[in-house]
């Protein structure tokens, strides 16, 4: 009698993949590389809206603070400490030399009187400011801001500077410094720069 071999079996598997499980029913396969495009789309989205977003805030409260000659929605739009430093600045004689006199028994201790003109903004003669700059006038409904231009420059994440130039005087231009104040959502107006007819004119 013949030997017969009985040839083994072969076990085969098919192991289904996570599509092949959802095949023929309203599953799609999904696109990853347009997910990660839109998640990071929106995080990009996200930042600038909160890098930038303030920005609209403080263009209305100086806007609605000065019309309406709010005290707390200008102290929201400016940062009057920072902003009269460089006015300050600003103001000639303020580096002129002080020489004191070398037989004055006092010159130790003497006061140094600075001559230099003072200019200061305030909540109180923020828009008398404005009105005498050229810049604001009165009507009989009220303030109304006169015709200028309005050009943004220096455009950074924390910083950006504005150029107000008057439409009736060129040469008037007045020049506001906006940084994030305190918050990286918060905007204030943090330095103001005169041109020099502007400057002079508001000293006279």
């Amino acid at each position: 009698m013949a030997e017969t071999k009985q040839k083994q079996g072969k076990i085969v598997r098919t192991i289904k993949t996570h599509n092949d499980v959802f095949e023929g029913t309203a599953y799609k396969k999904q696109n990853n590389g347009l997910r990660m495009a839109l998640f990071y789309s929106s995080c990009a989205l996200v930042l600038v809206l909160a890098s930038y977003g303030g920005l609209y805030v403080e263009r209305g409260n100086l806007h609605d603070g000065v019309l309406k000659n709010d005290a707390a929605t200008m102290v929201d739009g400016i940062n009057f400490d920072k902003t009269n430093r460089t006015i300050l600045g600003q103001m000639p004689g303020i580096l002129d030399n002080v020489v004191k006199d070398p037989n004055d028994k006092y010159a130790a201790s003497m006061d140094v009187v600075v001559t230099s003109p003072k200019l200061q903004i305030t909540t109180d003669n923020l828009v008398d400011l404005l009105i005498k700059a050229g810049f604001v006038k009165k009507t009989m409904n009220g303030l109304e801001y006169t015709d200028f231009s309005w050009k943004t420059k220096n455009w950074s994440y924390s910083h950006l500077s504005v150029d107000l130039t008057s439409k009736e005087n060129p040469e008037d231009v007045l020049t506001l410094n906006i940084a994030k104040d305190g918050s990286l959502l918060i905007w204030r107006v943090v330095g103001v720069f005169m041109s020099k007819p502007l400057l002079d004119r508001m000293l006279e």
